[in-house]
């Protein structure tokens, strides 16, 4: 569902990492964010997957490992039996909704992960924007604008990547906001100007909209509050409604051709306002659609109060990746094992699980004694992230998931003699390249990845404090020693007073082997003598010249 040119009219929002959204939210609440996500529009999305078997499901797999590696929880709502009857002038079957196998199959994915789900009795973003206002969940992810357009305060859409980031994953969201002057992220049409905007320009229950109303004067109605004028006018009832319905029509005609009270930019002469604007029944979709009622609201909290939170059933994972995605033999568990390693190691120190960072009970299959999460190595904050600050960690991977890989048949060679990888195999080792310099001889060296193996990863801040307190504060104090100004010796002014060079020795001792004394010029005693009197000689004849001469005085 979409309303063309509405998210021009509302402003740019405001783009943030979802990493930041959800971290800060933590911080501030001490609890993850909520977010009622509508997942039809999620389905639509990874259609796009290609390659190998369920690429549009796979792809929906990758997306739940990005939901449980931030401290987020997720409710997935689902369109329900009670949509409008048809969809830009398509009719909408009831009868085939939910049987699709794409929508059984994401049910079985969803709840392999352990987040809760919900029906909506008519669509999911009505219901997403009911659940926002009712405080069932504080956001709503979509990719359309409709839930604003339904009441939803607080929308992120545009879940991709941010342009000049390095990595090619969908990292960022962009923030709408209600009812938020000043915020950057704040919405620049109120609901009932967005609903107006809707049946002027044209939605997803009237394509054609107003004949020559196109989305930029559309948005200018709608800013000029007579959207807001149309919601009250529809409480009317009877005689009245009708009469006030003319006069609205009457009067926004006149704005249209006159523009007296200088809404528009221009004069709009040939745009005709229909006597049958607006099609009550289309205004009932947008302004009144069918969600859950107040009792049905109270009921979904209660259910809710323990949905979030579970361990995940990884070998049950596991078994459907194998069937849903062909991740066979050990190959596949190796696949599955790097994939959930990290996002469950997130998640489990969100929980504050730092005594063991996989499920209680499970031995650790590597049999190393290598001791993980023990040390931080260093710090970092990217780009990717808005500069969220993250931790340098070691994790032996098999030992996070708890997946018996071994338990798995080996993979059966391939006919080709030159390579035994299978091509699960090929993809899951194309991170683990090594490049070698060309030549004749030598060719691209492949780094198969080990799951029993030590490797670091980075873990947020955040998280880390959570479940790793100690290890925090030994970093915390290391970083504090490392930065500390180093003492500096103060050098004492003054003559040194010397000390004996044997502590035991008195002073003055040493005067018994001898004296030290100052050393005299090569002079000869008689040169001295000789000095001495040619010194007095010139004395006693320059005094009587200089009394005896006047003329030397002048």
């Amino acid at each position: 569902m979409g309303i063309p040119g509405l998210i021009h009219a509302i402003g740019a929002g405001e783009r943030i990492s979802l990493s930041r959204l959800a971290i800060t939210h933590l911080e501030r609440t001490a609890r993850p964010i909520r977010i009622a996500v509508d997942i039809s529009i999620w389905l639509f999305q990874v259609q796009a997957g290609r390659g190998g078997r369920n690429p549009e499901l796979r792809t929906l797999f990758y997306r739940l490992l990005k939901i449980l590696a931030l401290p987020i929880h997720p409710l997935f709502v689902y369109d329900g039996k009670n949509k409008p009857p048809f969809k830009r002038g398509k009719a909408v079957s009831s009868r085939s909704y939910g049987s699709a196998p794409i929508i059984r199959l994401s049910k079985i994915l969803v709840d392999l992960f352990k987040f809760p789900r919900h029906e909506a009795p008519g669509e999911a973003e009505a219901e997403c924007a009911r659940l926002q206002r009712a405080g069932v969940v504080d956001a709503v992810m979509t990719n359309d604008v409709d839930a604003l357009m339904f009441g939803s305060t607080f929308t992120v859409m545009g879940f991709s990547k941010e342009s000049g980031s390095s990595t090619g994953a969908a990292t960022h969201v962009t923030c709408y906001r209600m009812n938020t002057a000043g915020d950057p992220s704040s919405v620049k049409l109120d609901r009932a100007g967005m609903i107006l905007f809707a049946m002027l320009s044209g939605g997803d229950y009237l394509p054609s909209g107003v004949p020559k109303c196109g989305s930029k004067l559309a948005g200018e109605i709608a800013k000029a509050g007579f959207g807001a004028d149309l919601l009250e006018i529809l409480e009317s009832d009877g005689a009245e409604l009708d009469a006030r319905l003319s006069d609205w029509r009457e009067r926004l005609q006149y704005e249209l051709e006159e523009n007296e009270s200088g809404y528009f930019q221009t004069k709009h002469k040939v745009v005709r306002i229909p006597d049958t604007f607006p099609d009550r029944t289309i205004l009932s979709y947008y302004a009144n659609p069918v969600v859950s009622s107040t009792s049905e609201i109270r009921a979904l909290q209660h259910n809710l109060s323990n949905a979030w939170d579970k361990d995940i059933d990884v070998v049950e994972l596991r078994r459907f990746a194998a069937d849903a995605f062909e991740w066979n033999y050990r190959s596949g568990a190796r696949k599955v094992t790097r994939l959930l390693s990290e996002p469950l190691l997130s998640y489990r120190l969100r929980l504050g699980r730092q005594a063991s960072a996989f499920p209680a009970n499970f031995p650790t299959l590597s049999n190393s004694n290598t001791p993980m999460l023990q040390k931080i190595y260093k710090s970092r904050s990217s780009y990717s992230t808005d500069g969220l600050t993250e931790f340098q960690l070691d994790m032996i991977p098999v030992d996070i998931v708890g997946l018996d890989i071994l338990a798995d048949e080996p993979n059966p060679p391939l006919p080709s003699q030159e390579s035994t990888v299978s091509g699960d195999e090929e993809e899951e080792l194309e991170d683990n390249v090594v490049s070698v310099p060309q030549s004749p001889v030598k060719k691209r060296v492949v780094k198969r990845y080990d799951p029993y193996a030590s490797e670091k990863v980075w873990v947020f801040e955040t998280l880390a404090t959570i479940g790793l307190p100690e290890v925090v504060k030994n970093w915390e104090r290391e970083q504090a020693e490392k930065s500390a100004p180093k003492k500096t010796a103060t050098r004492k002014t003054g003559p040194r007073k010397k000390g004996p060079i044997d502590p035991n020795m008195k002073r003055g001792s040493i005067l018994k082997y001898g004296t030290l004394t100052k050393e005299r010029t090569e002079i000869s005693r008689h040169k001295s003598a000789q000095l001495l009197e040619a010194a007095v000689s010139a004395k006693a004849t320059a005094v009587p010249s200089l009394s005896s001469s006047p003329a030397a005085i002048d």
